[in-house]
């Protein structure tokens, strides 16, 4: 996303305004209640966000009578939002939903306008919040069952966005596997009629705003698949030697999920090697604990195995030279490792040529 404008109203921009005395400035219209309901409701006090249920017994009031006096608060601070430097937040807040396809989730709307300012305290962070919340060109979705909290341009059919998230959730459940989003927009744009146009950042939004979809380095994917979203430590490491398409020892890879940050529960290494050792069906020992994905092809196994392997399939004597580009193709070992293994375990039949000891000695009972 190009976010590299700087939205500019009657000569100033968002960084110029100064959040703590605009937030003091509009909350003077409130009666004193309607302010301590939106103080609590948006956490402008700088404390956790307060429920309607806690806030109604401290005003000894229903749930829902707090309800009406928040919107009640909210109404009238979107009618004096235009005459005040709220309009800056706003202007900002739509450019960037704009350029992102007309719809974006809270959290990357608000993480996009903080990129423009300095020294924001939390107390701004939620009144930025605020000020979206009470902008009258944007629609917000509530966090449900299937959205993720956004907000969306007046204009935006809130049912064009099921009609495309459910054409996608399908094409991407027939598909069984991540796609790169402008794969995915492809083939989506495949099934429409000639008439539909979607653009590819409105296709994108529209994943990012369903909690069933997740788009990760690779592309976009179904969060129920545990390769997109996993759910354990061996989901984790399978990921990280898929992403990185070759052999890593397990300390790599514990580092590789630290840095990848899919979620905050912690592990040991020794948690993470027990699951490489455990789990045959998906990872395969290829040196001194170094791992690689089965699913590669790679057979299980020391070098010396590995060789005795290759000289088996040969069916004879192989050159040393073939020998070490066979199997750097599967291990990660120095060339001195292999000589090494080739020394004591081989017997040499020739010039840097090498054969199985039993098939040598097989040879010269025979003769």
């Amino acid at each position: 996303m190009d976010t590299t404008f700087s939205p500019v109203t009657n000569g100033m921009s968002m960084e110029q305004v100064d959040l703590q005395k605009l937030m003091e400035e509009i909350l003077m219209v409130l009666t004193e209640k309607e302010k301590q309901v939106i103080t609590k409701r948006f956490s402008l006090d700088g404390e956790v966000k307060r429920t309607l249920e806690s806030i109604g017994k401290s005003f000894n009031v229903t749930r829902e009578r707090v309800r009406q006096i928040e919107k009640g608060g909210k109404h009238k601070l979107k009618r004096i939002a235009a005459n005040t430097k709220l309009r800056i937040i706003h202007e900002t807040a739509r450019l960037l939903i704009e350029s992102n396809g007309g719809l974006m989730v809270i959290d990357d709307l608000v993480n996009e306008m903080l990129k423009k300012l300095y020294n924001v305290s939390k107390v701004d962070v939620n009144f930025i919040r605020l000020a979206i919340d009470i902008d009258s060109n944007l629609k917000k979705v509530e966090k449900n069952n299937i959205f993720r909290t956004f907000y969306a341009l007046n204009e935006v059919d809130l049912e064009i966005i099921k009609n495309v998230l459910k054409e996608a959730y399908t094409m991407l459940k027939k598909q069984n596997q991540i796609m790169l989003l402008e794969e995915a927009y492809n083939a989506f744009l495949a099934l429409q009629s000639k008439d539909r146009t979607i653009s590819k950042e409105f296709f994108k939004a529209c994943l990012q705003v369903d909690l069933r979809f997740k788009i990760v380095a690779e592309g976009a994917g179904l969060k129920e698949w545990r390769f997109v979203h996993p759910r354990s430590v061996r989901d984790k490491a399978y990921i990280v030697l898929k992403r990185s398409n070759k052999p890593l020892h397990f300390v790599e890879i514990v580092n590789e999920v630290n840095k990848a940050g899919f979620d905050k529960k912690q592990f040991t290494i020794q948690a993470l090697h027990n699951e490489l050792i455990r789990c045959k069906d998906q990872f395969v020992l290829v040196g001194r604990g170094i791992y690689a994905l089965r699913e590669w092809g790679i057979e299980p196994g020391a070098v010396k195995d590995v060789i005795k392997k290759l000289l088996e399939n040969k069916g004879g004597p192989m050159s040393k030279q073939e020998i070490m580009k066979e199997v750097m193709a599967t291990r990660s070992v120095q060339h001195g490792t292999i000589s090494l293994n080739l020394q004591k375990h081989f017997a040499r039949v020739g010039r840097a040529t090498y054969d199985l000891p039993e098939r040598v000695a097989l040879k010269k009972v025979r003769r």
